[in-house]
């Protein structure tokens, strides 16, 4: 099996590659994706990466300290690239403000 190129940026919507977690940084460091999304991707990702195994749990892993669940770090990761993506689609967004203008007329409305 061979690593295939991915569709992370790179060119779409003029975005920069996002391929690695560096470069998912930058990218949400240039501004890309929604206001505090650097931030919380930082403490998303701190906060799983500093996950401790409890003590009673200690067996089960074989080794007494931290335990990264990698499955939850490539969704963290695929989140925030797909909050990026989003974020750059023009299409995407008159859509999200249609439908939150639509709920801010329906609340008002009752």
């Amino acid at each position: 099996m061979s690593a295939q190129p991915t569709e992370h940026g790179g060119g779409r919507f003029g975005l920069p590659p996002m391929d690695t977690v560096q470069e998912l940084r930058a990218a949400l460091r240039a501004g890309h994706g929604f206001p505090g999304d650097a931030e919380r991707l930082d403490g998303e990702l701190a906060a799983q990466l500093l996950r401790r195994v409890p003590v009673d749990r200690v067996v089960d892993v074989d080794e007494l300290g931290t335990v990264v669940d990698l499955a939850t770090v490539a969704e963290i990761l695929a989140a925030y690239r797909g909050r990026v993506l989003l974020a750059a689609d023009p299409d995407a967004v008159d859509a999200v403000d249609r439908a939150v203008a639509d709920l801010l007329t329906r609340q008002a409305a009752e």
